[in-house]
Order: C-alpha cells, then structure tokens, then sequence
C-alpha cells in the first residue's frame, strides 16, 4: 500500500522567516492553513507589539499621585522561539512589556541574552510572572555595534539577536564558545537573513539552499513508522533532499537501517502565488532488515531526535548509542528523564554523562502500556509509535508542531483515537 503525507510546514524556518520579514519590512505576519501553535503565538505576539504601548489607568499611585501604567501582556505560552526571539524586539520598541509564558517556559534557559541586551542599555527586570521590559527605540547608537553571546544552552540565544540586529545596529556577532547545540539551527537563522550585514566570525551562511518547508522532524515520525511498518511505502511532501534543516541527517541514519530513501535534491519555487510545479516529495520503504546494525548517533545538532529514534531502538529492537544528549533536560520537559524512566520496559538503558545507550528488547504483543508525555509534543509524537496497544495522558500538544499526526495516523491505522 502507498500512503501519501502531507507534512507540516517547518516551525522553525517559518517562525525565522516571519520574525526577519517583520524586522526588515515591517510586514505583519498572518496565520495561513499549514501553521502550527507555535507559528500562531508569534504571530499573535509581533501583532501584538505592532499595536503598541497601550496605558491602562487602575488605580492612583500614593507615592507620586499618578496614574500606574501597565504593561503590555506578550504571552507565548510554552514556545521557546517567542520567549527568546521577542525579547530583543521588545527591547527595541517603545512602551511597557510583559514578557509572560508557561512555568516551564520560564524556567528555559534564556539570562545569557538578557546580560547581552543589558549591556547595550536594556532595561530588563525578572518578576514574579515573567520579564518586564521597557523598550525604546534608541537602545543603541552604535551602527558597527558588536556583541558576545554564551548560547551553550541554546542555539535561539544567538538567533535572537542575528533576527534583531537592524533593529540594535548589530554588525557582528561573536560566539562566546563554539560548543554550541542545535547548531543548524543558528545557520538556519542566517540563511533566512543572508542579505543583512551582520556577520558571525567563523560561521558561515550556509550555501545549500532553504529548501521545501516541510518539516524534517515531522518526517522523522514516518522514517521511523516506515521502518517498523515495511509492508508499506510513503510519499512525503512537501520535502527535498537538500534542505538547510539540520534533521535532514535522519536520510543517512535511516539509509544505514536499509531503508530506500529517494527524492529531489533541487530548490523549487517557495512563492505559491508563481509556482506552478507540484511540491517536490521523498519517497520512502523499507527493505528488509537481516542484521540489526550498532549505531552510534552524534545528536548535538539533532536533538529534536532522540525521543522517536529512542523508541525506534526499543521497538525494532535495535542498539543504538546517542551522545551529547545532556541538553535534552532543558527542552519542553525533562526529555532525558523521560525516555530513561518510560522506555524501561522495552529496553535496557544506560545513561553517563553525555551519552545514552539503548538496546531495545521489543514490545510484547500483550503489553498495554501508558505514557505520560508531559505535555511535550516530540514525546508524545514518540510514543505514538507503539500504535493503538498504547495509552498517552495528552497528545493535543502535538497541536505545537504537527496538529494533523493523529488524523493522518488514523488513516493507516483505523484504532487510534
């Protein structure tokens, strides 16, 4: 049987192009049909900070006889790219802002850009329900300004900052340390703004093009599904193999479990008002699987990964050994912690240091097992490959990057809910 799946539009190249279209152009970004949550809270947020300050008069302050001004509520719930790609821009625009989000949000690292904007004259204040910031538009003078950012625990400190440069005047940026996760995804940033002169000393815009937008970490559930379901084969669109997504790399791991993995290298046409071809799509099947390999996977730059590919390796079963791992604890949840504690049963699992070693065991045909995803959809989109036998708490967070898995998924397998 040939499933066709239409994938989601990549939330991280959407969310980069939309910030850097409202900075360059002051274009207010709209939601189109194939926008997740997350692309839709930052849309709700830049719509909001393009409103402006609005003074609300509640009550009389006793100390100075003036009415108290309120700020602004930018909320962004639980998405990370908000939280730390509208703090710059706020920091830019006049008025009184309240940067707010879930507690987990909160928690998420994001004070190494708060220290940078500060030191450019920011006034940023942590309180109880977020960050209070008060904007202006003259935050910096200096048109060569050049900066150091820390982003050790996150690539998004550093793109931040690159999304606000003609805002701050920044010129160049300079990587406090080269140990950087996630780093495609700097790069990404830099792709959606080549033409801006602002620089990365040792990092360079990425020559291979931006390719189709589905998302590659969407795909990355139907790799995996392919692998455990081979009697099928799947198109998935709108998707090229060449792509500045840096979770394209699952086309070389999945190659190494024998899977056929075809499909165009070329760009094609990202304005759908002149593209008159059809989106460009990889096709997948899996062949058979005679000897399991051992795989050793380097995710520093693919974390996003690790939970599907980690219940890929318990349910094959295979052996699979994941390193640099330790920044999956700073994500929606606890990821590490996660995987660890609920794939016990289908696996034997070592967790040192920076790396995770699972040698998966299988599922038993009678297991009815129940996950707890914590409310993060890359743990949710894991476990669902157990299939119908399994029971999740939530599964509406998938609504952050892919809101239609559930209804494609029940096209293949009519028992799940």
């Amino acid at each position: 049987m040939r499933y066709n799946i239409q994938l989601p539009y990549n939330k991280s190249l959407r969310i980069r192009e939309i910030v850097s279209e409202f900075v360059s152009q002051g274009r207010l970004p709209s939601v189109s049909d194939g926008d997740c949550h997350d692309v839709e809270i930052v849309c709700r947020a830049l719509q909001t900070l393009t409103a402006g300050f609005v003074e609300t008069q509640n009550f009389a302050s006793q100390q100075m006889g003036k009415p108290l001004v309120h700020p602004v509520l930018v909320d962004v719930e639980d998405c990370g790219a908000a939280y730390r790609f509208l703090m710059p821009l706020l920091v830019a625009t006049p008025g009184r802002w309240l940067l707010t989000g879930t507690p987990r949000l909160l928690q998420r690292p994001i004070q190494p850009l708060v220290d940078v904007l500060r030191g450019i004259g920011a006034d940023i204040e942590r309180v109880e329900a977020g960050w209070l910031i008060k904007g202006k538009n003259d935050i910096n003078t200096d048109n060569e300004l050049a900066l150091t950012i820390n982003a050790a625990k996150s690539s998004q400190l550093a793109s931040a900052l690159v999304l606000a440069a003609p805002l701050l005047g920044l010129k160049t940026l300079c990587l406090a340390t080269t140990d950087i996760p996630s780093l495609p995804y700097l790069q990404m940033t830099l792709a959606c703004t080549r033409d801006w002169p602002v620089t990365i000393p040792g990092l360079e815009v990425p020559e291979i093009p931006i390719g189709a937008p589905g998302d590659w970490s969407a795909a990355l559930f139907w790799f995996a599904y392919a692998r455990l379901h081979p009697e099928n084969q799947y198109s998935l669109s709108p998707l090229t193999l060449d792509s500045v997504q840096g979770d394209s790399a699952i086309v070389q791991w999945f190659r190494m479990l024998n899977m056929s993995v075809s499909g165009t290298d070329t760009e094609f046409c990202r304005d759908a008002k002149f593209c008159v071809s059809t989106p460009p799509c990889i096709e997948i099947h899996a062949e058979p699987l005679n000897e399991m390999p051992k795989m050793v996977l380097d995710v520093r730059n693919n974390l996003d990964t690790v939970p599907v590919m980690a219940v890929l390796a318990a349910l094959l079963p295979a052996d699979i050994t994941f390193l640099n791992v330790h920044n999956l604890r700073l994500k929606e949840s606890d990821r590490l912690q996660a995987i660890v504690s609920q794939l016990q049963p289908f696996a034997d699992i070592e967790l040192k240091g920076e790396e995770l070693h699972i040698v998966g065991k299988g599922c038993p045909a009678d297991a009815r097992p129940v996950f707890d995803t914590h409310h993060d959809h890359r743990l949710a989109m894991a476990f669902l490959l157990f299939g119908p036998k399994a029971s999740l708490n939530d599964t509406d967070c998938l609504r952050k990057s892919y809101p239609g898995l559930l209804k494609d998924l029940s096209h293949l397998s009519p028992r799940i809910d």
